[in-house]
């Protein structure tokens, strides 16, 4: 499977006529996407952010300029403060994995997130996923 199509879970996006990125970024550190956004820019390349492609727009990972993704899921970290109740998540990081970490950090708390365990922070906390409030 291409890495354009590896997370994308609406189908219509993975035709051949679909439009490819120039190049995918998958950064580990928010140094290179700092990077990735400077030489894109310069080289005029609009940017489009992944991170559990379940984006049912295409908005993610489609674009008929010439683009490029910075696929976030390789930056999933997760830290806890159970003394400040407080929980720093990456974007890359699973709603399961969130749920994970909480309950093993401390069984007495938890989190009001969405319902499907594979839809990454950045696009549920961005609006996007489905939550308590639907």
């Amino acid at each position: 499977m291409p890495a354009q199509n590896s997370t994308i879970h609406n189908l219509r996006f993975t035709s051949d006529t679909t439009p490819k990125p120039f190049v995918i970024v998958t950064p580990s550190h928010v140094s290179h996407i700092q990077g990735t956004i400077l030489c894109s820019k310069k080289i005029g390349l609009q940017i489009r952010t992944r991170s559990g492609g379940h984006d049912s727009e295409g908005m993610s990972y489609i674009s008929q300029v010439p683009f490029v993704i910075v696929d976030l899921r390789n930056m999933h970290s997760i830290k806890i403060d159970v003394h400040s109740q407080t929980t720093w998540v990456e974007a890359g990081a699973t709603l399961g994995e969130v749920y994970d970490w909480v309950n093993e950090k401390n069984e007495n708390l938890s989190l009001g997130a969405g319902y499907c365990p594979t839809v990454c922070a950045a696009g549920h906390f961005g609006g996007g996923g489905y939550g308590p409030l639907m």
